[in-house]
């Protein structure tokens, strides 16, 4: 029998072992291949979608091809009402292939020609530019052409001026000249709503405004049309289509805006304060219907300085000098700043004492004129003393000596918190970019701060969240986050994105509202708001006088003589439609004039209530009551004489 030898344990072939080792690295490196191309594939794709266009571009450019963007319309922003106040229209740049017409004597001249007709270029200089060109086959040489400035050259090219075989050869012979399409971001209203609307530069970008908080609806997507020649010199063409942007739909009334803006240029030249600024809001679903302050700008010519500067100190600004005056002009007050917001703030220190049930509205305060809170001894704006008030008197009468008295009841801790409640400290949520939240403190807050917090003092605030806080105390309690738009739509008229009114919290109960509305406008019947009446109408707010804070310099003080005069009002005060809040800083012959800026709210509100239909409520009896006041001294040392005027005495008593 002859001899078996056992296997080997690997595979023998012509001496060589393919062992299970071996076998195992073969594996792996099968393995590591198979991973390398699913990676290569995942990188492709990537390129593929990011990059896509800019390979092809280089791909066809080795066979010979055309390529043009076909851009995106950025989509329309439009107030409440369906007016438009942004949107894209068509424009062309001017270009030249300077390849194409030098690639053959006969196409210069028809082309230069042409140009010069139909573009009014001048001959010489055109002719001497395409030659130093004759590589380029792409020259702009003109942007931003209207349709009206191309239109002559478009039908002589279609053949419209033919007459003879001239003509027809001349027109075959201008070559190397297209038009491409672009869009120009324009505003109708130029200046209306600037800071609120924000302007969009030729590349689409935003920084300020609702164009930049809403620039990922607005924005679409370019197309491009391809063309290259084939193997059969056929030209081939692909074409991408544009993906336009969404249109928003503002909460803007332009009517109501511009209401707003015609009074606060009235205003700024006939009391010539630092400032005035606008909110006009709808308390029952945070819609913001008008917003602006002295500060605009020409929305289609944003860069513009010559309105606040002479053209000698504008050459004698460096450029972060002229970019810092852009930026201080183009920030919406309204949102950005932050200021003590003074008496008008008083109802919510009343609002969270009844709700706490600190106090009731049966309740009365000694007025003596002063507190002393520790080592301070902090004054009411009566030196003398109101005596005694009611809680609705108080108000009415602005008295801060029981203001303090109230705010001490409700105590730091309380303080605090119902200051969040209300909104305080923190951004309100308004679709606009560089909200504030102001300053306030914490329950760790010291007695002189309670005392002064009670009245609106040694806290900040901005205007939309003074609006919205004082909506809840006066709508039945609600607090609704503010809006600036209300939808959004395509191009179809699809809706893609609604804003309704959102619910945020409940911040006081319907049994405090129906009484803060009483005391409110008890305000304006005999308190310190009387200037802020309005014929037939039952108005009620609450008027504020704040020293101003000085930050400048080594640590904070105050302004003295330099006050933020402000009107925070309703209208009709027994089911409130309209919430309108005016400010007005430092009027330059009375700072502390607060009828100055009453005086502004009212000039607004006459014209924007018959506007919006709401009817007059005002009872017989009221007018009367107000008539009997019509020569009395006001707030700040302004009498009111029988046929409406103000008139301001050499007294001046502070609020």
């Amino acid at each position: 029998m002859s001899e078996r030898t056992e296997p080997s344990r690997g595979y023998r072939k012509q001496g060589l072992i393919f062992n299970t080792k071996m076998q195992k690295k073969l594996a792996v490196i099968i393995a590591i291949v198979v991973l390398a191309l699913i990676a290569l594939c995942f990188r492709i794709l990537y390129i593929d979608v990011t990059k896509g266009n800019e390979y092809s571009i280089k791909v066809l450019s080795q066979q010979g091809f055309t390529s043009r963007t076909i851009p995106y319309k950025r989509g329309d922003i439009q107030d409440r009402n369906g007016n438009v106040m942004a949107t894209s229209v068509m424009v062309y740049n001017l270009i030249l292939d300077s390849k194409v017409i030098m690639s053959d004597e006969k196409f210069l001249e028809p082309t230069v020609s042409a140009l010069s007709e139909y573009l009014d270029f001048d001959k010489d200089e055109l002719r001497s530019e395409i030659k130093k060109r004759k590589d380029n086959s792409y020259w702009v040489v003109a942007k931003n052409l209207e349709y009206e400035e191309i239109e002559k050259f478009e039908k002589y090219i279609k053949g419209d001026y033919i007459k003879d075989d001239k003509d027809e050869e001349a027109v075959q012979n201008t070559r190397g000249v297209w038009f491409e399409k672009k869009y120009k971001r324009m505003y109708p209203n130029n200046t209306l709503a600037c800071s609120t609307i924000g302007f969009a530069n030729s590349n689409n970008v935003a920084d300020i405004g609702m164009e930049s908080s809403f620039s990922k609806y607005l924005q679409g997507i370019d197309g491009r049309e391809y063309g290259y020649m084939d193997s059969d010199n056929n030209m081939e063409g692909v074409i991408r289509d544009p993906v336009d942007g969404n249109t928003v739909v503002s909460t803007i009334d332009t009517n109501i805006q511009r209401i707003v803006q015609k009074a606060v240029r009235k205003y700024m030249k006939k009391y010539h304060p630092k400032r005035i600024a606008v909110v006009i809001a709808d308390p029952n679903n945070g819609d913001i219907l008008a917003m602006s302050d002295d500060k605009v700008f020409d929305l289609n010519d944003p860069y513009n300085l010559e309105e606040y500067y002479s053209q000698a100190k504008i050459d004698s600004m460096s450029q972060k000098d002229q970019s810092e005056k852009m930026n201080e002009i183009w920030k919406n007050y309204c949102v950005s700043d932050s200021f003590e917001p003074g008496s008008t703030f008083k109802p919510f220190t009343i609002a969270a004492a009844l709700e706490e049930g600190k106090i009731t509205k049966h309740n009365s305060f000694g007025c003596d004129g002063h507190q002393q809170v520790g080592e301070f001894d902090i004054k009411c704006h009566v030196v003398s003393g109101h005596g005694v008030l009611s809680l609705k008197d108080a108000l009415a009468q602005s008295c801060n000596d029981a203001l303090m008295q109230i705010g001490f009841k409700l105590g730091p801790k309380k303080m605090a918190e119902y200051q969040t409640r209300f909104g305080f400290g923190t951004k309100t949520g308004i679709e606009l970019p560089n909200e504030t939240r102001g300053l306030v403190y914490d329950k760790d807050m010291s007695m002189s701060t309670l005392a002064t917090n009670s009245f609106g003092q040694n806290l900040t605030v901005n205007m939309i969240q003074m609006t919205q806080a004082f909506s809840s105390v006066i709508n039945g309690g609600n607090y609704y986050e503010p809006h600036i738009a209300k939808q959004i739509i395509n191009k179809d008229g699809d809706l893609v994105k609604s804003y309704a009114k959102t619910l945020v919290k409940q911040t006081c109960t319907r049994k405090t509202t129906t009484f803060m509305r009483q005391a409110l406008r008890e305000v304006v019947l005999t308190g310190t708001g009387t200037t802020a009446a309005i014929d037939g109408y039952t108005v009620a707010g609450k008027t504020g006088t704040a020293e101003k804070v000085n930050t400048s310099g080594n640590g904070i003080g105050r302004l003295a003589g330099q006050y933020i005069l402000s009107f925070l009002g309703m209208v009709p005060c027994e089911n409130p439609k309209v919430v309108c809040y005016t400010l007005m800083d430092s009027p330059r012959d009375n700072t502390q004039a607060t009828a100055y800026n009453t005086e502004l709210w009212t000039h607004i509100m006459k014209q924007v209530l018959p506007y919006m239909g709401i009817e007059k409520t005002e009872k017989i009896e009221e007018k009367a009551k107000k008539k009997s006041l019509a020569k009395e001294f006001y707030s700040n040392g302004i009498i009111q004489g029988d046929d409406g005027s103000l008139v301001v005495k050499d007294k001046t008593l502070g609020e």
